[in-house]
């Protein structure tokens, strides 16, 4: 008898291993949060050309052109700015994610800012763009000196991954 009820608990112990091992191959893995901070030099930023100053920390040698988010479906990704110069009442606003081209990994054209001071736009990823071609975006945004809008609205325009 003892033979049995041990041989028993053996089997329910492998076969609860055995489904909690198949549960955790099919699980998706766990969504992320992924912060993208624009950096701008809010004292000399101006149009035409804004790269030389903006960037998103990337290495010198990647333009802000193919600066390329990775994420995965089920990501959140916010976009919010910062000031890189002095004084440090500047303020970036970002105000909106443009799709562009490529697979829209968000399945809407525009992402609207969220209105806060300052703004910010998050996007939730619901389209991988794996074996086609990255999501191509533009970003809004609107920097105030000391209070002032700056020169309007200026454009960046980045790349996603999603997987």
């Amino acid at each position: 008898m003892l033979f049995k009820t041990t041989s028993f608990l053996i089997a329910s112990c492998f076969l609860l291993i055995s489904a909690t091992s198949i549960s955790k191959k099919d699980e998706k893995p766990p969504a992320n949060n992924i912060i993208v901070t624009l950096n701008v030099n809010t004292g000399q930023i101006a149009k035409p050309n804004v790269n030389p100053y903006c960037n998103f920390g990337q290495p010198s040698n990647i333009t802000n052109e193919n600066y390329t988010i990775s994420a995965n479906v089920g990501d959140n990704i916010t976009w919010q700015g910062v000031s890189s110069s002095a004084p440090s009442t500047d303020i970036v606003n970002i105000t909106s994610i443009n799709y562009q081209g490529g697979t829209n990994v968000f399945g809407k054209n525009v992402l609207n800012g969220n209105g806060e001071n300052p703004e910010k736009v998050v996007g939730l990823v619901t389209t991988s763009s794996t074996g086609k071609q990255d999501c191509k975006y533009t970003i809004k945004f609107t920097v105030l000196n000391n209070g002032k809008k700056r020169n309007g609205t200026f454009q960046i325009d980045p790349r996603i991954a999603a997987h």
